[in-house]
């Protein structure tokens, strides 16, 4: 899974399984410590190696603690 700058400068989460690969595209005045922040929501739920789910959480974690918001024009 990963969080990506889709078409139009739209926000992005890539998410791949076994069977299906899904990418839901976000609106472009979304903020994307929301789209972050639900990356890093679905990673807990996931079995994806352990670096992954630690890159999604330090990234979501880091928005937040620093009290800014990246937006969806900044390279992800």
């Amino acid at each position: 899974m990963a969080t990506a700058q889709g078409s139009g400068g739209r926000s992005a989460i890539d998410l791949i399984t076994r069977d299906d690969n899904l990418r839901w595209l976000f609106h472009p005045d979304m903020d994307i410590a929301h789209v972050d922040a639900l990356a890093a929501v679905l990673a807990e739920s996931m079995t994806i190696p352990d670096v992954e789910r630690d890159r999604l959480r330090r990234r979501h974690l880091a928005s937040v603690t620093a009290g800014t918001a990246r937006t969806a024009d900044e390279t992800v």
